[in-house]
């Protein structure tokens, strides 16, 4: 049994009940989700966005409130620094995470990839271009990231 809070309820031998540190998860309160224990996790913060972010962007301000339990600016902040572990996590998924910059280059909303739309996968060649031109990216992960946003193109094309 698991509580809201993150911990998990555990018998001892001796028939005890005592609480214990459970993994972290997303936890529903009134009409949002928030991280159970209102830190960074990358896995958590990827299946919000996997859920909620297919057909629709999603803000950092929505992230942040998922990930710390506040709109903030600190909460903004820890997003956009940890946009690329984001992006990490969803190549593990082979997915493509879509990461929309402001005029300053600020990470302003996110996305995962919908190929059977144009302008999302000219989208993705650019960030992918931009990524390599400043280096943020390895070549491993640049072929892997270029193959999914392919692959992903041709099969909503074959539909």
């Amino acid at each position: 049994m698991q509580e809201e809070t993150g911990k998990e309820l555990v018998s001892t031998p001796d028939g005890a009940v005592v609480k214990r540190q459970s993994k972290p998860s997303l936890v529903l309160i009134g009409s949002r989700y928030i991280s159970s224990d209102g830190r960074w996790h990358s896995s958590l913060i990827w299946t919000y966005l996997s859920d909620h972010g297919r057909h629709k962007w999603v803000p950092v301000g929505e992230a942040a409130r998922v990930a710390t339990g506040a709109n903030t600016i600190s909460g903004k902040k820890r997003v956009r620094r940890n946009t690329a572990s984001l992006f990490d996590e969803g190549l593990k998924h082979n997915e493509f995470t879509l990461l929309d910059r402001d005029e300053k280059g600020r990470t302003y909303r996110m996305k995962v990839l919908d190929p059977s739309s144009e302008m999302e996968c000219r989208m993705a060649n650019e960030q992918l271009e931009r990524m390599k031109r400043r280096r943020e990216i390895s070549n491993y992960k640049y072929e892997k990231a270029s193959l999914i946003v392919e692959v992903t193109k041709q099969a909503s094309a074959a539909q």
